[in-house]
């Protein structure tokens, strides 16, 4: 990096949002496709698979927002209280193995082959077969469905279950959709410390010098 590079510090202060940081992911670690870097792939398990990839950053992360087609219609919702309520008709264990579930995951969360973070002052590359088998494990991942129709995603850790997703309805007029991250109370960045501890990943440094180019 240069002398006049810009530092970690100079970069906090630029105001970021998830388009900007996917379009500096993309100049420094993806290929003309829009896809990651073989060499930055190296060690992943999946790391000969196509370089399609999902960004989060901050402490909140949402990862769906909007229809949960065909699986709320098969869990059965319905929308009580203007659907500040939801019930569903199907069975507590039938929804948690749907959650399970390859194709769920794939879908909603897990959008693509490699699950990036930034986590200043680097990107995290982890490979989402990975994340995908933890979540899939009931002895580290317990999802609750309440009483309200939140449906709650707690991860195990030493012991200890940490509440990190949420699957709820947003029954606010010009929402009324359903939405799925690990949000409130800074969900996304204890899941972000969760996978640190307990996955591979390689950790590529962020060049900072493709900020300077549109700050």
């Amino acid at each position: 990096m240069s002398v006049n590079a810009m530092s970690s510090g100079q970069a906090r202060s630029i105001k970021l949002t998830g388009d900007r940081l996917r379009s500096f992911f993309r100049k420094q670690c993806t290929n003309d496709d829009g896809r990651i870097k073989k060499e930055f792939l190296v060690g992943l398990s999946n790391q000969y698979s196509e370089g399609s990839f999902v960004l989060k950053s901050g402490s909140n992360w949402q990862f769906h927002l909007g229809s949960f087609s065909p699986y709320t219609e098969n869990w059965g919702a319905q929308y009580l209280n203007l659907g500040k309520t939801i019930k569903y008709s199907e069975t507590d264990e039938q929804i948690i193995s749907d959650l399970r579930s390859d194709a769920f995951l794939r879908s909603f969360i897990l959008k693509g082959n490699f699950f990036c973070i930034y986590d200043s002052p680097s990107w995290l590359i982890f490979d989402s077969e990975d994340i995908i088998l933890m979540l899939q494990d009931s002895n580290q991942v317990v999802w609750r469905v309440l009483d309200s129709g939140r449906i709650k995603g707690d991860i195990c850790l030493s012991g200890v279950k940490r509440t990190i997703f949420t699957l709820e309805y947003r029954a606010e007029d010009h929402k009324r959709q359903f939405v799925l991250g690990a949000h409130g109370g800074g969900a996304g960045n204890r899941l972000k410390n969760i996978l640190k501890s307990k996955l591979f990943f390689n950790t590529i440094p962020v060049d900072y010098e493709f900020w300077l180019e549109n700050p």
